[in-house]
């Protein structure tokens, strides 16, 4: 757990399922009441059993739409129903979410979707591409997703992450965000290493 951070929060009505994504591909459904309430500064409870390398990217609840909408880092994606994800216990593995390879590159965000929304998506260069859902495939779970976003030739530019589109957002508003999120990033690094730096002190 050295290395565990937050990556989101929601509210919820203790009657909901929770849907926990990894950015290896590996999705587990739970009911929400599998979840004891905790305090406040509580480490909480496990959710999906991770493999070596990999990490949750995304929680949605299956209340906020009816496919989750899955992005690769090379620009693939898909939308598979909820409905393809049996109930699982809480802790488990998970079932296969998306079929990773080097055409894909791993997920980098997930989003819970209905018909008529839109979603931006935003590489780490801060090209931003708009589109509605409804013009993304609906797939099973173990596929590779088709072309959404065309990230070019160079292996250094990958999509950098998803967002759901709300009518007064707009892509400013977008990159905005998204240049927030890299500061975090590496103010979340440099923690790591001045954490790092004291404990070779300590020692």
């Amino acid at each position: 757990m050295k290395y565990d951070e937050l990556i989101d929060v929601t509210i919820s009505d203790n009657n909901d399922n929770i849907m926990l994504i990894t950015k290896k591909g590996q999705g587990i459904k739970f009911r929400e009441t599998d979840v004891r309430e905790t305090g406040r500064s509580a480490m909480g409870v496990r959710g999906i059993e991770l493999n070596q390398d990999d990490e949750v990217i995304s929680m949605q609840l299956e209340s906020q739409g009816e496919c989750v909408l899955i992005v690769s880092a090379n620009g693939m994606g898909k939308r598979t129903p909820f409905t393809d994800f049996k109930l699982q216990n809480r802790g488990g593995k998970g079932v296969k979410c998306y079929k990773i390879s080097d055409k894909t590159g791993e997920i980098v965000g997930a989003k819970a979707v209905n018909d008529g929304n839109e979603i931006m998506m935003i590489t780490n260069e801060g090209i931003v591409i708009r589109m509605f859902v409804d013009d993304i495939s609906i797939l099973g779970r173990v596929t590779l997703g088709v072309k959404l976003m065309n990230t070019g030739d160079k292996d250094d530019i990958v999509v950098a992450s998803i967002t759901k589109v709300k009518e007064s957002v707009t892509e400013a508003d977008a990159l905005e965000a998204a240049r927030l999120s890299e500061e975090n990033e590496t103010l979340a690094e440099g923690s790591e290493e001045l954490s790092e730096d004291s404990d070779s002190e300590d020692n």
